[in-house]
């Protein structure tokens, strides 16, 4: 709470969160019904990443962005790399125990959220497109990390990569494209034409939809829902959830982040495990039965604990 009043209206979250619950129940229900099948999640997944997310994010920084805002931004970075190092620290500490097949994709659940499926329809229903803007900015030292690194949780022949090539996926990644091309268009004034203004609009439009769907039709997996509910899938699905977002607000905090920055920040952090687990296992031959079951239970968990870290934010 700042100034007596609530970082934003809870009547409002809830009619946020109500819609994604929908969203999801579709996506479970197309699966059911074999609308949707394991090609066509792909093909979506793909379609999002690559196209409809990148014009949503594009919009968002040509629309929104300015030289004062990045300024403004520059302690939002600085919060995501803290937050970064900090969750990487603690995933040291996973029990020496733990098969190393099943430590490295515990790291990489307790490390990437699916903040770019997930949290980003919530924080742009709750903030409009800055809080998207706000939430790719913060995302950026995670997104390094998963470029930098994210192979070698699942490939056991990784070598480290350069920095030149972990730079290249980086700057060559559609969304960061998206990211730099927005605010470009945006500093230099250049008014897209309409008809392109249109056609961007009306993607940009479907990204919410269709990544819940997405997410929801995901849910039926038969590699996520063969297996029971293990102790140590507990575990990383509190982490991920409860523990990654309220270390957030820590450092949030402390670093004096506006309302609207901490909102997205910690928003981004609350979000289950990245799907992104599951294409790098299934690429790699790894335990596709774990990863799957990492992504699904904290999917499904979140479907709680986003409207708890939601709520108490709302009230202070």
């Amino acid at each position: 709470m700042q100034g007596g009043k609530p970082m934003f209206d809870l009547s409002v979250l809830l009619n946020v969160e109500m819609q994604i619950l929908i969203f999801f129940g579709l996506g479970l229900l197309l699966k059911k019904r074999g609308v949707t099948d394991g090609p066509i999640d792909a093909f979506l997944s793909t379609l999002i990443l690559n196209l409809i997310m990148p014009v949503n994010i594009f919009l968002s920084f040509y629309r929104s962005v300015s030289v004062a805002v990045l300024k403004e931004s520059l302690l939002l970075v600085l919060a995501g790399v803290i937050v970064v190092v900090l969750v990487l620290g603690m995933s040291r500490l996973l029990p020496k125990s733990m098969p190393l097949e099943k430590k490295r994709i515990a790291q990489y659940s307790m490390l990437i959220s699916n903040g770019s499926l997930i949290g980003l329809p919530l924080i742009e229903g709750l903030c409009g497109s800055m809080g998207v803007v706000y939430a790719n900015i913060f995302m950026i030292p995670t997104r390094i990390l998963s470029f930098c690194s994210g192979e070698k949780y699942f490939n056991t022949e990784w070598k480290p990569a350069g920095a030149l090539s972990v730079m290249k996926k980086f700057f060559f990644n559609p969304i960061t494209i998206a990211m730099i091309l927005g605010f470009l268009f945006n500093l230099a004034r250049i008014p897209l034409p309409g008809g392109l203004d249109a056609v961007f609009s009306s993607l940009s439009g479907c990204m919410s939809p269709l990544a819940l769907l997405l997410v929801g039709s995901t849910l039926l997996d038969r590699e996520s829902t063969s297996m029971g509910l293990s102790k140590d899938i507990v575990q990383i699905s509190l982490f991920r959830l409860i523990i990654a977002p309220f270390l957030t607000w820590i450092v949030g905090v402390a670093l004096h982040l506006s309302t609207p920055q901490l909102i997205a920040a910690v928003l981004v952090n609350a979000t289950p495990v990245a799907s992104t687990a599951t294409i790098f296992c299934r690429k790699y031959n790894g335990n596709t039965s774990y990863t799957s079951r990492c992504v699904f239970f904290s999917t499904v968990f979140s479907l709680f604990t986003l409207v708890l870290v939601s709520a108490t934010m709302s009230m202070g």
